[in-house]
């Protein structure tokens, strides 16, 4: 796990290919530990992910992610986490806050 700060922001990097349990304990010391105002995840490594990583994230109500796999973004979207949490496409996006991803399921009356 790699941890960067930028502009006043915490950036938690995972490298494994998995979140798993372990991963998610070892998320959580972090996100416990975390005294600045916006955290992100940057999924850029991360392909596939567990139920514990997904309770752990719906417990920090204030993180963000970025740099996320089609395939963890449509389990994140089936479980609209993406109504609580804040999902970006890039590192970038999320320095500045803006392009937000955001499932809207529209349907035609």
């Amino acid at each position: 796990m790699e941890i960067t700060l930028k502009n006043n922001c915490r950036i938690i990097t995972p490298l494994s290919p998995k979140l798993t349990e372990r991963e998610s304990q070892r998320l959580s010391e972090e996100l416990i530990n975390c005294y600045e105002d916006r955290t992100a995840l940057d999924m850029s490594f991360v392909q596939d992910c567990t139920n514990e990583f997904i309770d752990e994230i719906r417990m920090h109500k204030g993180i963000s992610l970025f740099n996320i796999n089609s395939d963890v973004f449509a389990i994140l979207t089936s479980m609209n986490l993406d109504k609580t949490l804040k999902l970006f496409v890039s590192e970038m996006d999320f320095l500045n806050d803006k392009h937000q991803l955001i499932n809207r399921k529209f349907a035609l009356v």
